[in-house]
């Protein structure tokens, strides 16, 4: 028999304990391909989304909550803040665009928020590419325009959860939990379905800012808001701030910044400064997960170290009558080696195949639950890592059986078993 097929026939010949080790060192691989992947995707996701907004306005409380009410479509907003705060902002010439919105309503599980027109022009969600109604994303008919009432448009993902066409009536809900009142009394028509643009915007319901106040149930103070600006509240605002030299903001940036801080009520956050809260928040978790694996991985390889000991144990005679036949000690060594080799292969490359394939099984979980857009099949470096280091890991575990495979006395284990 050659090299080769004196490994095959060992592994098949002890098929239970390879497949033992194989399957522990699988499980750790895959647990740490998917954690670290879809720790890397979520970082880029959300730090990309944050870029289409320079800055966010919102009422005195957390930024974190804040940002991630505003452009995540999680959370609840923690107050109001006065349209003569929008006002004074749109008045600033470092600001280009403000977009002043209104959350805290929703449809069938699915966020709707009242916001400016302005939204569907003025937002970039990257550099140069806005808010779209192409056939070829997945849109249809158009935004609403100034001064529309009881319109309606749906970001791809909402329509494609609640099954929403063109021409289709609703009536939101006073609040984002389940069984909150509904403005039953008041119906809006969709006109539009936003193409696809692969961020939370995709999972939200957007109303004209002037419908919010005339919805059916809210107050006559509330209603009085349509018309009357000097006591008119809104959730907050999207920023698009002037740029110099290139992607720079203005520098007068700081001046809003220190206005806004003598409001009571009002407060200017940047994305880019607060998501990374976000992550230190969670990170505990990703370095759990990772340890796990790791545990996993490791003892993955304590289990092939047991196999190829027992191998050793039940194959001392073969070896032993190998030695008498020619083979070299580190012929014999080698098959030890080899084993090894052939049982981490293929433990790293089930465990890469099963941690993408976890990725690619929650996918649409991630997109429905939070606008997450996960590519299941996306390699980064770790994926180049894992492989040759589970590999490494199993040639080491099998230093120990290797060498007492080399330093096997043909005459002594031909005469006795033991």
């Amino acid at each position: 028999m050659s090299f080769f097929q004196l490994v095959v026939h060992s592994l098949r010949r002890h098929a239970l304990s390879s497949l033992a080790a194989v399957l522990s060192l699988a499980l750790g691989v895959a647990l740490m391909t998917a954690t670290v992947s879809l720790r890397e995707q979520t970082h880029r996701f959300f730090l990309r989304v944050g870029l289409g907004v320079d800055a966010v306005v919102g009422p005195r409380g957390s930024p974190l909550q804040i940002v991630l009410n505003s452009l995540y479509h999680l959370e609840e907003m923690p107050g109001t803040i006065p349209w003569q705060t929008i006002e004074e902002i749109r008045r600033n010439p470092v600001v280009t665009a403000v977009i002043p919105f209104i959350s805290g309503h929703s449809y069938a599980g699915v966020r709707v928020n009242a916001i400016d027109p302005s939204f569907f022009t003025d937002l970039e969600i990257q550099p140069g590419r806005g808010i779209g109604f192409d056939a070829a994303g997945g849109g249809q008919g158009r935004g609403f325009p100034p001064g529309a009432r009881h319109q309606a448009v749906a970001g791809w993902e909402a329509a494609r959860k609640l099954g929403i066409k063109l021409g289709d009536t609703f009536s939101p809900a006073c609040g984002v939990t389940e069984g909150a009142p509904v403005h039953g009394r008041t119906t809006l028509t969709f006109v539009g379905i936003m193409a696809r643009t692969g961020t939370p915007h995709d999972r939200a319901i957007y109303i004209p800012l002037e419908d919010f106040f005339t919805l059916e149930g809210h107050g006559e103070e509330t209603r009085e808001m349509l018309t009357d600006h000097g006591h008119r509240e809104v959730s907050g605002a999207l920023l698009k701030i002037r740029r110099i030299r290139g992607d720079l903001l203005h520098p007068g940036l700081k001046d809003l910044q220190y206005a806004l801080r003598k409001d009571p009520r009002a407060q200017v956050i940047f994305p880019n400064e607060v998501l990374p809260q976000l992550f230190s928040i969670i990170g505990w978790v990703d370095h759990l997960v990772l340890g796990i694996a790791g545990l996993v991985v490791l003892i993955g390889t304590l289990f092939l170290l047991v196999a190829l000991l027992w191998v050793l144990r039940e194959r001392r005679r073969d070896y032993a009558l190998l030695r008498c036949l020619g083979a070299s000690r580190r012929w014999v060594f080698g098959l030890i080696m080899a084993e090894a080799v052939c049982l981490s292969l293929a433990g790293g490359l089930l465990g890469l195949a099963g941690g993408h394939g976890m990725l690619g099984a929650g996918a649409p979980v991630f997109r429905a639950e939070a606008g997450l857009e996960i590519d299941p099949w996306c390699w980064g470096p770790v994926d180049h890592v894992l492989l040759p280091m589970v590999v490494v890991l199993g040639m080491v575990a099998a230093l120990v059986p290797a060498w007492q495979a080399y330093r096997i006395h043909p005459l002594e284990n031909l005469v006795s078993p033991s």
